[in-house]
This record gives C-alpha cells, structure tokens and sequence, in this order.
C-alpha cells in the first residue's frame, strides 16, 4: 500500500486558504458496553441515545441557522433505527457516510467480520438514500480496513492522526483518499457524557483553529472538527458549537466543505 502526498502542491478552490469540515459521528446507544453480568448500564445507554431521540435535531437547526454543511459518519444501525433523522440529514444538503453498524471494534473483527459489518451499513444506508456512502470511519481500524473500503468502491476514509492535510492510499489501480484527524474531538473534551468545560472546549478548538489559519498564510491548510450528536446536542455545548461557528466565519478564506466534496478535489490533484 503506497501513500501519495501533496508536498506542497495542494490548493483550495476559488482562492481559499483553509478547508474546515464538520465530522459528526452518529451513534447511539450501539457503543454502550453491556455490564459483566450482560446487564445494559440504563444510564449510560440513555445518554448515548440522547443524540438520536433529541439532540440531532438541536445541531440540524443550529447547522441550518448559520448556513453550514457538515459530514454525518452515521451508524448502519441507526439509519435502521431512526430513519427520520437520516432523512432529515440528506435534506438538508448534508454529506452521510459510514460508522461502522453497531459502532464495532474494527480492530477486533476478523477480515470476514469486518467485510460484513461494512456491507450491511451500506445496504442500510442505501435502503434510506438510495446511494452507497462515499466516505467511511471506524471505531478504530484494523490492518484490513482500507483494503476491504477499496473494495467496496469507498471514496474515502478518516482515521489517521498522522497528517495535517489529505493524502490517498494505492493499491494495485485502487485508490482511496485519506481525510486524516485531530486528536480533540469533543469526545476527549468532555470526558464522553457529562463531564468538561464547554469553555475549555471552545479554547481548545479556538487554539487549533487560530494556529492552522495563521499556517495558511504560507500554503493551504485542513482543519478538520469531530463531534457527536450524543455529546455536543446538550445545552451549552451546542452553544459552543454556534460560537465556534460563528468564530471561524469572522476569517476570510475559509473554505466551509464536507468530506465527501474535499475528497474528489483531492482525488483529481493529488497524483503520482
């Protein structure tokens, strides 16, 4: 597997200096271990399911109010679950791709596991939209992932920690963009449920927000976000949400993308 990447080479559309996407990673109760003794912990299931049942709805009319496309990396299981919401997403001119079905251990699977959990989610996103998902991220990744996303014709994956801008993976005449992340997410800034300073947490996205535009000034730059509906919805943080937001828009050059619209720019740009 070769990697290729931009050296220096990459540019934004229409003269922009930053591409910022907004990751949602749409999940409910489906990563909510059961205890030791095969109970469901009430509590924390209930939390998790916050997002789907209440807090989705909260983010699509923020989303909406302030003219934003984001990228909702949605469980099989809850296009399954709360068809509704998936609609409302693709309504709203959002970008939906894949989060594995039951929100699984990727890294845990055998290579037939996987291959079948990355199958149903497509069937039960295609069931709701009628399209394969372009884009993919796991619940961590296994050596298999990428090889398996290829083969079902995924446009792109996002996993990595390694990279500050996109690159692609290639295999035989196979390829796949690589949208990679950064590692402050709203899942480690406030502690998953109920825990975090949604004020630590805008200073912290402020910080890698601020640090990246200045980069820009020399070469184009990516400044990817991931939240949860299940963690961000709450009130208050979606307030933080609203203000980061409305921080980002103050700058000029900013180029406001999903992943699926970033990965086919990079895919036509970055070659061999």
């Amino acid at each position: 597997m070769r990697e290729l990447h931009v050296q220096g080479k990459i540019s934004w559309p229409d003269g922009y200096r930053m591409a910022v996407v907004l990751y949602f990673d749409y999940q409910g109760g489906e990563g909510v271990q059961l205890l030791p003794e095969g109970n469901v912990h009430f509590e924390d299931y209930t939390a998790a399911e916050y997002g789907p049942q209440t807090g989705i709805w909260r983010l699509l009319r923020i989303l909406e109010e302030e003219g934003m496309t984001a990228t909702f990396l949605t469980c099989g299981a809850i296009a399954e679950r709360y068809p509704e919401t998936v609609k409302a997403i693709l309504s709203k001119g959002h970008d939906l791709a894949g989060h594995g079905f039951h929100h699984e251990t990727a890294r845990n699977l055998s290579r037939d596991e996987e291959q079948k959990v990355i199958q149903r989610t497509i069937e039960a996103h295609r069931t709701i939209s009628g399209k394969h998902p372009a884009g993919w991220r796991s619940c961590t990744q296994s050596p298999n992932t990428l090889e398996l996303l290829m083969e079902e014709g995924f446009l792109w994956n996002s996993n990595t920690f390694t990279h500050d801008l996109p690159y692609i993976y290639v295999k035989d005449n196979k390829k796949i963009v690589e949208l990679p992340r950064q590692p402050f997410g709203d899942g480690l800034l406030y502690g998953h449920k109920n825990s975090g300073n949604p004020r630590d947490a805008l200073f912290v996205w402020k910080a890698a927000f601020d640090e990246l535009y200045e980069e820009s000034k020399a070469a184009p730059t990516y400044c990817p976000f991931t939240f949860h509906p299940y963690v961000s919805s709450r009130p208050g943080r979606a307030r933080t949400l609203r203000e980061l937001i409305h921080y980002m828009k103050e700058h000029e050059g900013v180029w406001f993308t999903t992943g699926q619209e970033l990965a086919k720019w990079c895919l036509k740009r970055i070659v061999d």
